[in-house]
């Protein structure tokens, strides 16, 4: 069974819910009483169009809604659609500035950037795909592996903390292998010319310390990461009760 997105009633008008229906997606309409688009579990939506961003600005609006969102115990999200250069002459970029900075630091608020109705369509279609079924692969946290003589070495030490290229080979060339740089000691490594306290003791931090948790993309996350300043005092009362039937 598909999963389900439902968009506000008052949303109808801007033809994204359509448009996901043409992308494939399954999409109810319904009265949302936080945002504009919900998955319930995972994320909540609240699109915004530039001019009406610079007014809820100025008429202090989006900071009330802000609030809702912030409490709701799903991921929010506001889509920031259009050009910003064209409203600049009818506000202050510095204030532009200073809601986004306001949005992300005190209320938890990711904004995500759009320049039409169609990029927020599949920007959402993205979401509930990424959310739901994760992103099919693991991302590398690096690439470009070498393959000429010596270098898989060089890249294995570089991935040490705090460890560059001149210190990785003056590793290799005091231990001669890789394998015996990460057996290395600390007092081993303080013989190494160039290795400081501060690089010896993350070297034999990252490897000596058990990770408690390893982030995946390959499947749905279990949960949406939230800051905890997402979450109001009052816990979970928030869970489902933005969704309303019509």
């Amino acid at each position: 069974m598909p999963t389900t997105l439902y968009v506000d009633s008052r949303e109808k008008r801007s033809a994204i819910a359509s448009r996901l229906l043409d992308l494939g997606y399954a999409v109810r309409t319904r009265k949302l009483s936080v945002g504009d688009y919900a998955l319930p579990g995972k994320f909540v939506i609240e699109r915004k169009e530039a001019n009406d961003f610079a007014t809820s600005i100025m008429s202090g609006h989006l900071f009330a809604q802000a609030e809702l969102l912030a409490s709701h115990r799903d991921r929010p999200v506001i889509v920031l659609e259009g050009s910003l250069d064209e409203i600049y002459s009818s506000i202050d970029p510095e204030a532009v500035a200073g809601a986004i900075s306001t949005l992300l630091l005190f209320y938890g608020i990711a904004v995500a950037p759009s320049t039409s109705t169609d990029a927020t369509a599949r920007l959402i279609g993205r979401m509930i795909r990424h959310s739901t079924q994760g992103l099919g692969y693991e991302i590398p946290l690096r690439r470009n592996k070498p393959s000429f003589d010596g270098g898989l070495a060089l890249y294995l030490v570089e991935g040490l903390p705090g460890v560059g290229p001149e210190m990785a080979r003056k590793l290799i060339k005091h231990f001669g292998s890789p394998v015996k740089v990460f057996a290395a000691g600390v007092d081993e490594l303080r013989v190494v010319k160039g290795a400081g306290p501060k690089t010896i003791a993350a070297i034999h931090g990252a490897l000596h310390t058990a990770p408690t948790s390893i982030r995946s993309t390959r499947g749905a996350p279990a949960r949406l990461p939230a800051w905890p300043l997402n979450r109001n005092v009052e816990g979970d009362k928030h869970e489902q009760t933005h969704i309303q039937d019509i």
